[in-house]
C-alpha cells in the first residue's frame, strides 16, 4: 500500500482540520532551526532561500501525497516557491541578464500568487475563471516575452505596466470574491497589499533607488502570506472532498440493504419513520397544506396472534396488507411513500397499525366523503374470511382520522393524532373516528390538573374529612370513615373524584401513605377519649397492592400504639374480585394483620356473594342514594332491600352510605338497615373536631355513651 493512501485514511479518520494545521505549522517550525542555527555563515539573501525552503517543503510533501487522492494542485505553490527562490538567486549571484532573470522570475511570482489562493478548485463554476486566467496569462507571458526578444525595451515602465495589470485583475477578482460563502476576502486583501509594496520595490530596484534587502523582505512576506492563505484554502479543500468522499461511501450502500432499513419485514410495507420523512417532503413544499392522516387497524387480530403465534400470524397479515395495498395503490388522491413505480401508498406504524396519506387538495368533493370513501373501500378490500391452514377469521377495520390546515403543525404530531382517534373509535365500537380539537384542549388541562394535585399531595395540602357512622336505631357510633377532598378551581372535589388522576400523576402511593397516617392520627384521638371505634381508608386501587404499603401500616402501628385491628380498608367489589394475585396477597396481608376489609358499592352478585360465604370480609357498604322520593327508583329501591336482607341473613354488617335526607333514613330503616353514613349525621368534620363533635353528640343522645 503506498503512502499516499495511508496519508489519506489517516486524515479521514481524525479530525482533520485541526490535524492538517498542526502538520503544517509543526513542519515549518522544524525547518525553521535551520536558518536559524547557519545564520553565522551565509548573507541574508542566502537565509531568506533557506528560510523560503524550510516553509515550502513541508506543504509541497503534503499537496504532493495528497494529490493521488484527492483534487489538490500541488503546481500552483510550487511554481510560487521556485519563482521566489529564482529571484533571490539571480539578484545575489547573476551577473550577465540579471536584470531579465530577475525580472522574469518576478513576473512568474507575482502572477502565480493570483492562480493558487485567489482561485481554487472549490470554484470552478465560476464564470469569471476563464478570463481571469488568460489574462494573468497573457500579462505575464507578454513581459517575459517583450523583455527577451527586445533587449532595448525600457524594463522599468515595462515592468510597472505589466505589474499595475496583474494587481489591477487581482483587486477586480477580490472584489469578486466578496460574495463567496465561508472565504475570508480580508486575508486576501493583505496579500494583495503585500503584492503591490513588492511590485514598487522591484521598480526602485530597478532604477538603484532601494536597497536590494528591501526586496528580499518584500518578496519574503508576500511568499509567506500567500502560503499561509494557500494552505488555508488546501485545508478547506481537503475537508470538502473527503467529505463528498463519505457521501459517496454512504451512497454505496446496496438498494436490498436501503429496503430492509426503511421496510417492514413482514408486510414488505414502509416503515412509520420512512412515511414520516417522505411525507415531510410534500408538506414543507406546501404552504396551504390540506391533508388527512388515516391510522387504521384489524380490531380482531389479537386473538390471531394468541392462537397461531406472531411467526404464523404474519403471513395473515402480509395477506392482509398486500389486500389493502392493491386497493389503494392507484388512488392517486393518497401520497406515495416510494420515489419509484409501482406506487406504495401504504405504510406500517408500531404494532398492527397502518397508515395512509390524503392529499385533499387534488380532490374537488367534500373532505369527509373523500375520506370516508377511502375508509369504507378499505374495509371492503379486506377479504370476508382470510385462512391460514385451518384457522378462518373475518377481519374488521377501525379508522382514525386526524386533518391538518395549518403549515406550522408537525407530521409527527398529525399521525399521533390520528392514533388518538383510532383509540375513541375502539373504545366507542365506532367504524370511524375523527379527531376532535377540543381533546387537545381537555389534554392540557387534565396535565394542568395532574400536574397542582402532584404538587398539593408532595406539599400535603389535603383536606381531610371524617364521616361518622352511627346505629340509627340506638344513636351510638360505630366507626368513622375516613376521606378527602381537593380545593381546585373554586370547587370542593372528592377523594373518588380524584383519585383516578393521583393515579396518573403517580401520586397515588403517596396519598395512601398520608391517609393512612391521617387514620392513626384519628385513632390515636379517639382511644384518648375513651371511644375505641373503627376507622376506614379507601384504597381502592390496582397501584396500592404492594408489600411495602402493609410494611407501612406496621410502621404506623408502632409509632402510635394502636392495634391495626381497629383499622378497616374499604375496596371497590370490581378490584377485589378480580383475578389479580396481588389483590389476593394484599388481602391476605391484611388479614394476618386483623385488619378488617370492607366492600364499597356491593351488588350482591354471584362472586360477591362467593367471596362473602368464605368469610373473607368483614363489612360491606351500599349506596342508599336512589332510596328517594321518586317513582322511578323502585326497581333500585327493591335492589337494596334484597341486599339488606341477603347481609341479614348472612350476618354481615351492612353499612348505608349518602343517608341525606329524612326520608332516605325512614326508607332505609323500614327495610331492615340500621347502620348508616350521611349528611343527616354529620356533613363531614375536620379531624381537629371530631373530639368536639362527640361531645355534641353525647349531650344530644346520652344513651349512646359508650
Amino acid at each position: 500500500m503506498d503512502s499516499s493512501c495511508l496519508l489519506c485514511r489517516f486524515f479521514n479518520s481524525l479530525q482533520l482540520k485541526k490535524i492538517v494545521h498542526f502538520l503544517f505549522v509543526l513542519s515549518s517550525l522544524g525547518f525553521f532551526s535551520v536558518p536559524v542555527l547557519a545564520a553565522g555563515q551565509f548573507s541574508f539573501i542566502e537565509y531568506n532561500i533557506a528560510f523560503v525552503l524550510g516553509l515550502s517543503l513541508p506543504v509541497l510533501v503534503i499537496a504532493v501525497l495528497l494529490a493521488k487522492k484527492i483534487s489538490i494542485n500541488w503546481r500552483f505553490p510550487a511554481t510560487i516557491t521556485i519563482s521566489v527562490l529564482a529571484l533571490f538567486y539571480s539578484i545575489a549571484n547573476l551577473v550577465e541578464q540579471q536584470t531579465a532573470w530577475s525580472l522574469t522570475a518576478a513576473m512568474l511570482f507575482l502572477s502565480s500568487i493570483y492562480l493558487w489562493p485567489f482561485f481554487n478548485n472549490t470554484e470552478q463554476k465560476d464564470a469569471h475563471k476563464k478570463l481571469f486566467v488568460s489574462s494573468l496569462l497573457f500579462i505575464s507571458l507578454g513581459f517575459i516575452t517583450s523583455i527577451w526578444l527586445i533587449p532595448t525595451l525600457n524594463t522599468y515602465f515595462t515592468w510597472l505596466i505589466a505589474s499595475s495589470l496583474i494587481l489591477i485583475i487581482a483587486f477586480i477578482r477580490i472584489v469578486k470574491l466578496i460574495s463567496t460563502p465561508k472565504l475570508n476576502t480580508s486575508r486576501m486583501i493583505f496579500q494583495w497589499l503585500l503584492a503591490c509594496f513588492f511590485s514598487v520595490s522591484i521598480f526602485y530596484w530597478l532604477n538603484a533607488d532601494i536597497n536590494i534587502d528591501v526586496v528580499v523582505i518584500s518578496g519574503v512576506l508576500t511568499y509567506l502570506t500567500t502560503i499561509i492563505n494557500g494552505c488555508w484554502l488546501l485545508v478547506q479543500q481537503i475537508y470538502a472532498d473527503l467529505a463528498v468522499h463519505n457521501e459517496a461511501e454512504i451512497e454505496k450502500i446496496s438498494s436490498n440493504d436501503l429496503f430492509a432499513y426503511t421496510h417492514d419485514p413482514a408486510t414488505n410495507l414502509p416503515t412509520h419513520q420512512h412515511a414520516v420523512m417522505q411525507f415531510e417532503q410534500s408538506f414543507k413544499q406546501n404552504n396551504n397544506p390540506n391533508y388527512a392522516a388515516i391510522v387504521f387497524q384489524p380490531i380482531n387480530f389479537t386473538q390471531v396472534n394468541s392462537l397461531l403465534g406472531h411467526h404464523n400470524s404474519d403471513v395473515l397479515l402480509l395477506q392482509l396488507a398486500y389486500c389493502m395495498q392493491e386497493q389503494v395503490s392507484s388512488n392517486t388522491n393518497l401520497i406515495n411513500f416510494e420515489n419509484h413505480e409501482p406506487a406504495i401508498r401504504l405504510a406500517r406504524l408500531q404494532g398492527l397499525r397502518f397508515l395512509i396519506l390524503v392529499d385533499l387538495d387534488t380532490s374537488h368533493h367534500p373532505d369527509q366523503a373523500v375520506i370516508d370513501d377511502i375508509c369504507k373501500k378499505l374495509s371492503a378490500s379486506v377479504p370476508t374470511a382470510m385462512s391460514f391452514k385451518s384457522f378462518s377469521l373475518n377481519f374488521e377495520l377501525a379508522f382514525g382520522i386526524a386533518i391538518v390546515k395549518q403549515a406550522n403543525q408537525s407530521v409527527s404530531k398529525l399521525i399521533a393524532q390520528a392514533e388518538d382517534a383510532l383509540l375513541v373509535a375502539q373504545g366507542k365500537k365506532q367504524l370511524i373516528n375523527y379527531f376532535d380539537n377540543s381533546r387537545l384542549l381537555y389534554t392540557e388541562k387534565q396535565l394542568a390538573k395532574m400536574e397542582m394535585l402532584k404538587k398539593v399531595v408532595i406539599s400535603e395540602q389535603l383536606h381531610w374529612i371524617v364521616y361518622p357512622q352511627i346505629n340509627l336505631t340506638n344513636k351510638r357510633i360505630v366507626g368513622f370513615a375516613l376521606s378527602a377532598y381537593w380545593h381546585y378551581d373554586n370547587k370542593n372535589i372528592e377523594l373518588a373524584d380524584f383519585i383516578k388522576t393521583a393515579e396518573l400523576s403517580g401520586d397515588i402511593y403517596l396519598l395512601a401513605r398520608q391517609m393512612i397516617t391521617q387514620a392513626f392520627k384519628l385513632l390515636f384521638i379517639l382511644h384518648q377519649n375513651d371511644q375505641y371505634q373503627h376507622v376506614g381508608v379507601n384504597l381502592s386501587s390496582k397501584q396500592l397492592f404492594e408489600p411495602d404499603l402493609i410494611s407501612f401500616i406496621e410502621e404506623q402501628r408502632d409509632r402510635y400504639n394502636i392495634p391495626t385491628k381497629y383499622l378497616l380498608v374499604e375496596l371497590n367489589e370490581e378490584l377485589i374480585f378480580s383475578e389479580n394475585e396481588y389483590v389476593k396477597i394484599f388481602t391476605d396481608q391484611l388479614r394476618a394483620l386483623d385488619i378488617s376489609i370492607v366492600i364499597t358499592h356491593f351488588s350482591g352478585s354471584y362472586d360477591a356473594l362467593r367471596f362473602l360465604r368464605k368469610a373473607l370480609v368483614n363489612r360491606i357498604k351500599i349506596d342508599c342514594q336512589q332510596l328517594s322520593d321518586q317513582e322511578e327508583m323502585a326497581t333500585d329501591k327493591a335492589i337494596i332491600n334484597a341486599l339488606i336482607n341477603l347481609a341479614s341473613t348472612m350476618k354481615i354488617p351492612l353499612i348505608g352510605t349518602n343517608i341525606n335526607d329524612k326520608f332516605v333514613e325512614q326508607s332505609y330503616s323500614s327495610m331492615g338497615g340500621t347502620l348508616a353514613q350521611g349528611t343527616m349525621i354529620s356533613a363531614g368534620l375536620a379531624p381537629e373536631k371530631v373530639k368536639e363533635w362527640l361531645s355534641l353528640w353525647y349531650q344530644q343522645y346520652p344513651e349512646a355513651k359508650p
